[in-house]
């Protein structure tokens, strides 16, 4: 590198150096913004008849799609999560067909499930003749980390079959224990560990499917990572009543198992 190259490196990296920093501390413009105005996206497992597949061919039942960036991950590869709060949500359709595109209602309480009546389809139909049924949605507001250890929010619902895989994610947080300073072992907030989201084959009789393939990938060490996972983890406590769920079209797809 010529002695001239090596000045102007030089000169555009301080150049560089002084424009980002002044962005630390700035008024960033966003003051004003809160959760109801932000479209959160949502890691989505894909299925065979998923609409996403059919409209890009380079993507393939079993990964893992964010609908709003448009980023994919292969499952055996899968993508790295921290788990910030878990929200569980009873959502009220109306009948499929019936022309609906949203939900009836979303319910907070798991006292709604009282009046429903399981159907051989495996739906819990309400008990007042209108059709509507309600589905259980376990869902994980979460970080993303990226390649670089860069983070990106995101929400996972997993309900119908995927409500197994969902119980032993659980179990794994819940079961997970550290050492405090006193020495004595206490179970960690949810967000002190990272985990990978895979997804591997299911079959029932003659359907076939991907599902949830959760991993422990190991305990936060970035300083970052720790802050901002606990600072999602508040914002995202306040705000989970707001959570909207899937359309109803992504809801009613052929790749959603009855059972």
């Amino acid at each position: 590198m010529t002695k001239k190259k090596q000045v102007q490196t030089k000169s555009n990296g301080s150049a560089a150096v002084a424009i980002m920093s002044q962005f630390e501390g700035a008024d960033t413009g966003f003051e004003e913004m809160g959760a109801d105005d932000l479209q959160l996206p949502r890691l989505k497992l894909l299925q065979a008849m998923s609409p996403e597949i059919e409209n890009d061919e380079a993507l393939r039942a079993g990964q893992i799609l964010n609908s709003v960036t448009g980023d994919s991950w292969p499952s055996e590869q899968g993508v790295k999560v921290i788990p910030c709060v878990y929200h569980k949500t009873y959502v009220e359709w109306a009948p499929v067909g019936s022309g609906a595109k949203g939900p009836v209602s979303v319910h907070q309480s798991k006292e709604v499930m009282n009046d429903t009546i399981r159907a051989d389809d495996g739906k819990f139909y309400k008990n007042d003749n209108s059709g509507n049924y309600i589905e259980e949605t376990a869902n994980y507001f979460v970080l993303i980390i990226g390649g670089k250890g860069e983070t990106s929010q995101a929400v996972v619902s997993m309900k119908s079959s995927q409500l197994t895989p969902s119980r032993n994610w659980n179990s794994k947080m819940k079961n997970l224990k550290i050492a405090g300073s006193n020495g004595e072992y206490f179970t960690p907030p949810m967000w002190s560990h990272s985990y990978f989201l895979k997804s591997e084959k299911a079959k029932n009789g003659d359907k076939t499917w991907y599902k949830w393939k959760v991993e422990l990938d190991s305990t936060l060490s970035s300083e970052a990572h720790v802050k901002e996972a606990s600072s999602f983890s508040k914002d995202m406590s306040a705000a989970k009543d707001k959570l909207q769920p899937e359309m109803e079209e992504d809801k009613t797809s052929k790749d959603n198992p009855p059972f």
